[in-house]
Parts: C-alpha cells; sequence; structure tokens
C-alpha cells in the first residue's frame, strides 16, 4: 500500500463516506493494486478515522464488486478477467448511449462549451506531454467528459448507476493489445464527433456515437461479443 494520506481529518458524520470515496480513489487510480489486502488500521491511519467507518466502506466497495470481504471481513482489492472487463464496457456502452440519446435533447449550450474546453484540454496534456505523461490529466479529463453528459441526460439513476458499479481500476488497461497511443488519438476524435452530435441536437447520432466510442475501447476476442 503506497498512497498518500488524506488532507484533512473528516468530521464523524462524514467518516463513511470519506473513508469510501479515498478507498475507491485509490482502487480506481491503481494506488490499492488487484490482490493486494487492505488493512484496517492503516487506511484510518491514512485517512484520520476509527477502524468502524473504514469496515463500513469497505462493506460499501464490496457491494460494488471492486473489494472482496474474505473470512473474518477481510478486504481485499478485486481482480478482474478480460471477460469481466468486456462486460462492464459493453454496459457502458449501452447506458452511455441511452444518456448521450437523453442528453442531445436536454443538454445546455454550456454543457456544449464545457465539453468542447475539456476536450481541447486532454489534447493539449497530449500534446505537449505525450501519451505517458498525460495520462493522470487525461483520466480526470475523461471521467469529467463523460460525467457532463450523463448529468445532462436528467437521469439521475442513470448517474448513479455510472458512477459506482461500472466504473474499473486503472490495472485494467493491462488486458488491451491496442497501442495506447493510438488508442488515445482514436479517443479524441471520438469525444468530437460525440460533441458535434450534441451540438446538433440528434438523438440517433449522440447514441450511436458515444455506443461507437465505448465499444471500440475494448478489443473482445470473444466470438459471442454481443453477450
Amino acid at each position: 500500500m503506497n498512497i498518500p494520506p488524506a488532507a484533512d481529518a473528516p468530521d464523524a458524520n462524514g467518516a463513511v463516506e470519506t473513508a469510501y470515496r479515498f478507498i475507491r480513489q485509490a482502487i480506481i487510480s491503481g494506488d490499492l493494486t488487484a490482490g493486494e489486502t487492505l488493512q484496517e488500521a492503516r487506511l484510518a491511519e491514512l485517512i484520520g478515522v476509527s477502524r468502524t467507518p473504514v469496515r463500513e466502506a469497505l462493506s460499501r466497495l464490496s457491494n460494488e464488486g471492486l473489494v472482496v470481504l474474505e473470512r473474518y471481513r477481510r478486504g481485499q482489492v478485486a481482480s478482474f478477467t478480460q471477460e469481466d472487463v468486456a462486460e462492464v464496457f459493453r454496459l457502458r456502452a449501452k447506458l452511455e448511449g441511452h444518456a448521450a440519446r437523453r442528453a442531445a435533447t436536454r443538454i445546455s449550450d454550456a454543457d456544449i462549451k464545457h465539453l468542447e474546453s475539456v476536450e481541447a484540454e486532454m489534447e493539449a496534456a497530449f500534446d505537449s506531454l505525450g501519451w505517458h505523461r498525460h495520462l493522470p490529466r487525461f483520466d480526470e479529463l475523461n471521467n469529467d467528459f463523460h460525467a457532463t453528459i450523463a448529468r445532462a441526460a436528467d437521469s439521475p439513476r442513470l448517474v448513479r448507476i455510472l458512477a459506482s458499479s461500472l466504473e474499473l481500476p486503472a490495472s485494467i488497461f493491462n488486458f488491451y493489445s491496442e497501442p495506447l497511443e493510438a488508442r488515445t488519438r482514436r479517443t479524441h476524435r471520438q469525444h468530437r464527433e460525440i460533441i458535434d452530435a450534441l451540438r446538433s441536437r440528434n438523438p440517433d447520432w449522440a447514441e450511436s456515437a458515444m455506443s461507437a466510442h465505448l465499444f471500440s475501447i475494448l478489443n473482445d476476442p470473444r466470438p459471442d461479443a454481443d453477450g
């Protein structure tokens, strides 16, 4: 476990939520890796809470599939197979395609401008830093891009689903055979098409562009790729 401590100790009411967000982000970012044992005492010290909120946070993360709780509630970061990853991206493609379809007739001009700004910053980071060093900022901006569209769909239930059980750790990118630089360049082109579709207020185009974007991310070698 090699993660920085939390900046500020939370109050009692927010301890569980703080522990949950801290541990979850560490898993998603790859600071906590697949199979790593989650030591309650060490996590509590890093976060600045007691072990009870950490235990409750681990239980919540177990329900999301990011943590495996073994006997005596001992926690471990979940591992994902290539089939697990492919399934998540197929689900995201369908759900985020639906979100983009709804967003096409609901998104504000301000949100479209925000998407353009986010994508421009992603491209600038890629051009100035290269495909490897830009990745931390890319992930942050990419999440912002997709979350903006999900919120614009005006479906709180959909936002909750996408923000919880359909996120995966950074380590899943080890499954990719395609060069990361090629995939990143395609992502930028696809993001621009999604923005164009939303700006045109074309639900069919927006849904198709978003679904194609997510379906293209992972090469699924199985013949039954439709599930």
